[in-house]
């Protein structure tokens, strides 16, 4: 046997594979790339055809790409701006998905959606709203750099840092009035009291929103509003329910008009000050069917009793809240029949301070009761004001219901 044949044949071999080895890697690579990059090489047709092939191409993204470059190189105005364009195509996407909760978020969407949802932010204390071009200030925070300066409800802001803001997008004026903690920003107001012009120095603070207020009606009723459940109503509910224990209130009327909802964190929190512990809050369902008892964790803080009124606007994490009083301690609700919103949406951001929103799971009630697009029907209806009405004739209603069934 001719030792010295075979090993150079055996050597052949090796490298013959070696050979076959990295064409194939070759082949590989090249597919790959092909597949995904013709949708923006190639147009619908060609890309069309990749995909028959077995390549990794999506027909659909060549289509949007396609059109986009037409509109992009044919198009009369030459400005038009291919970022926005996506964002348009994204939006149209999701549009009918579910009725607008999965959903998109621009950067600065995210970024306003996120501060209004922590319930705090670096500015001055007021709300405020636009009335004919005008920015009226609604409301002044107790304890606010603007309350500090002299600043009251009714005033109007005609003018930031010596400009004019009247014609003013009122997000651009707010913007304008925000900024870091410790400076300072220069308002020009108006007051129709006293029909005064005055420039007022104002330095930004950190600023948590109040969402949960009350007032003790009587030694044994208090009305409590929760406005909104965002990251800092966990803390204002438990100071409010704690407060109310110590004074020995009997009987809460929880108002939950207009609240959208928020946090789920956050809903079972609250839950778990007004329900003993290990009770069911609500009950989720994802994709694949499976479901999930979500459970109070923490001790009642709030030994009374509770009353629940509700709107058309009382929604979500309301909703819960509403449902979870009534199946575990048998809790009234008045007013009229909720919004109708059974879904929980999470948050996905994506790289460059955008996100898309997606519903991820439905929930029931403790009992199993499905709200999506039925809402919560009060056990006793209390009509809505009249939005001409001076006086909240809805809330004079529950409030003298709590006082005839539970107070006597």
């Amino acid at each position: 046997m001719d030792f010295k044949n075979e090993e150079n044949r055996k050597q052949g071999l090796r490298l013959s594979l070696a050979k076959v080895t990295a064409l194939c890697l070759v082949f590989l690579v090249i597919g790959f790339v092909v597949g995904s990059t013709s949708q923006f090489l190639l147009g619908p047709a060609a890309t069309n055809i990749l995909a028959k092939l077995g390549f990794p191409v999506n027909v659909n993204l060549a289509k949007l790409i396609s059109v986009q470059n037409l509109v992009l190189d044919r198009h009369v105005y030459t400005d038009l701006e291919a970022d926005s364009m996506m964002e348009n195509a994204i939006r149209g996407l999701l549009s009918k998905v579910d009725g607008g909760f999965t959903r998109y978020e621009s950067t600065e969407e995210a970024r306003r959606s996120a501060e209004q949802s922590s319930g705090e932010y670096a500015g001055i204390g007021v709300t405020v709203r636009l009335v004919e071009e005008q920015v009226h200030i609604e409301s002044v925070f107790r304890g606010s750099p603007a309350q500090a300066s002299g600043i009251l409800p009714k005033d109007i802001i005609v003018g930031v840092e010596g400009e004019s803001i009247r014609g003013m997008a009122l997000i651009d004026v707010t913007s304008r009035i925000k900024g870091p903690v410790g400076t300072p920003v220069n308002l020009t107001i108006y007051r129709p009291s006293g029909n005064l012009s005055i420039d007022v120095k104002v330095t930004r603070d950190r600023i948590i929103v109040p969402v949960v207020e009350y007032e003790i009606l009587s030694p044994d009723l208090a009305h409590v509003v929760l406005t909104q459940f965002t990251t800092t109503a966990t803390e204002q509910m438990r100071l409010a329910l704690s407060d109310l224990e110590q004074k020995r209130v009997k009987h809460v009327l929880l108002d939950l008009r207009f609240n959208p909802g928020g946090y789920t964190n956050v809903v079972e929190a609250i839950a778990g000050f007004l329900l003993d512990p290990n009770q069911v809050i609500y009950k989720t369902v994802d994709r694949n069917g499976g479901t999930f008892d979500q459970k109070t964790l923490t001790s009642k803080l709030f030994t009374g009793g509770v009353t629940v009124l509700i709107n058309g606007g009382s929604a979500s994490a309301s909703e819960i809240l509403a449902g979870a009083l009534r199946d575990n301690r048998q809790t009234t609700i008045l007013g009229t029949t909720s919004y109708g919103k059974g879904t929980v949406q999470q948050g996905y951001p994506l790289g460059d301070g955008s996100r898309v929103w997606v519903t991820v799971q439905t929930y029931r009630t403790p009992a199993g009761m499905d709200i999506n697009k039925v809402g919560i029907e009060p056990d006793v209806v209390i009509p809505a004001p009249d939005t001409a009405a001076t006086t909240d004739k809805q809330l004079e209603d529950a409030i003298q219901y709590v006082r005839d069934n539970f107070l006597r």
